[in-house]
């Protein structure tokens, strides 16, 4: 340690303002203690210092060790201990970033065929545009303060399916068209608009057809308008190719594909039956479009009248044509008046019968009444034609038109029986 000597010397203290003799000693006028050093006490500070300040050096030379081998540690932790290469997405750069050989995770030659299917797809769209309209709806509300109109409309799908060179008739859903609207517009591929009106309705199929008169349309307004190609449904099977095209999900004017995943089923309406193609692509509510075949034939109607699903499903243009041709027509149909089914052959064989076909209601007032036929009637024979099908019954139905009236057999419980059907058109 240093010696300190305090000075007690009060005599000679000067005043801090005491300049008498034209200096100033801090030290002399406030008694600062004065350290005398001695050789000793300063080599024992130089070692302190030394000391001090090889501590610090060690110390900060282990903190680097640590902190150099904590962040390898931590680094190969987190990235799995791999020196990775930076990702270069640069699709200029012809040099890989990753070496080694990649292995084509798809076959070349199946891309292409994919590739070439979509091309198809997207053809098939274009060719159909021409014959795809938006139906308005159109209604008007009246401000009752001041009187002022406002229109509102519902906007949907529709397909032009004929061309009777007065008017293009279209087929779109008919659950849609309620009593409310007071304006029917319809809009064209090239953005034409024009008035329509409400041909005929089948809410069975919840289907309707509207016309529009051409009459004031340009050339160039009626080249830009086609009418659809119809196909043959009864070429379509399981896992048959199906381009979907309509509001088929959720918008209109889009477009899905796939494919037939079942037997064709038998849905039963009023003297018809009618099949229905169940295809694997998703259901949008409020479905309704086309079903295309491979050639971009129409096979198909895209509903959801008998009961939603979780795929799209269509009703076969085969089964459904005779419907669709009185719709645009607006023609009446022979009709019977009675709800039937097919029966199938563990059936037929119970009731040891090799044909018929079974009404299951008979409606009031209708031909099929008339003639006296009752619920649980089994028809075996129209004129000379055996009975098997529904859909039979339908045809040789419509192809007696002319006639007055037609034989019917039929079975009630063990009893043949016969009635003559007048042939009646609603």
């Amino acid at each position: 340690m240093g010696i300190f000597k305090r000075s007690t010397d009060n005599k000679n203290k000067k005043s801090f303002f005491d300049m008498s003799d034209g200096r100033y000693d801090a030290a002399d006028s406030y008694g600062v203690i004065n350290e005398e050093q001695t050789p000793q006490n300063r080599s024992l500070r130089r070692r302190k210092i030394l000391t001090i300040i090889l501590t610090v050096i060690f110390g900060a030379a282990l903190f680097g060790v640590i902190a150099s081998v904590t962040f390898k540690l931590t680094s190969d932790i987190m990235n799995g201990g791999d020196n990775k290469t930076p990702v270069d997405v640069n699709p200029n750069k012809t040099t890989p970033t990753v070496t080694g050989t990649v292995e084509p995770v798809i076959d070349p030659t199946a891309f292409l065929a994919l590739e070439s299917l979509y091309a198809g797809v997207r053809a098939t769209a274009r060719t159909l545009n021409p014959c795809i309209v938006e139906v308005s709806a159109v209604s008007y509300v009246t401000d009752p303060v001041f009187g002022a109109k406002t229109a509102e409309s519902r906007t949907f799908f529709g397909i032009i399916f004929w061309d009777n060179s007065e008017e293009y008739l279209i087929l779109t859903r008919n659950d849609v068209l309620d009593k409310s609207y007071e304006d029917l517009i319809v809009t064209f591929n090239r953005g034409t608009t024009a008035e329509a009106r409400v041909v005929r309705r089948n809410e069975e199929v919840n289907l309707a057809t509207i016309a529009v008169s051409n009459r004031d349309m340009s050339d160039y307004d009626k080249d830009g308008i086609s009418v659809v190609s119809i196909g043959d449904s009864g070429q379509c099977d399981i896992g048959s190719a199906l381009v979907a095209i309509g509001y088929v999900n959720g918008r209109s004017r889009s477009v899905d594909i796939g494919f037939i995943t079942s037997e064709k089923e038998t849905v039963y309406i009023r003297d018809n039956s009618l099949e229905l193609m169940e295809t694997n692509m998703s259901l949008n509510e409020g479905a309704f479009g086309v079903a295309l075949n491979a050639n971009g034939e129409v096979v198909g109607i895209i509903t959801e009248a008998f009961g939603k699903s979780n795929c799209i499903r269509a009703i076969s243009i085969n089964s459904i044509g005779n419907i669709l041709n009185d719709m645009l027509n607006d023609s009446k149909a022979v009709s019977f008046g009675a709800m039937m089914t097919d029966m199938d052959s563990a059936t037929r064989k119970k009731l040891s019968i090799k044909n018929g076909i079974l009404l299951t209601e008979v409606f009031d007032g209708t031909a099929a009444d008339a003639a006296g036929f009752r619920k649980g009637d089994i028809l075996v024979k129209f004129e000379d034609n055996d009975l098997y099908f529904v859909s039979q019954f339908n045809m040789l139905l419509r192809q007696s038109e002319k006639e007055e009236s037609v034989t019917i057999v039929f079975l009630r419980g063990d009893q043949e029986m016969k009635a003559e059907l007048k042939i009646r058109k609603e």
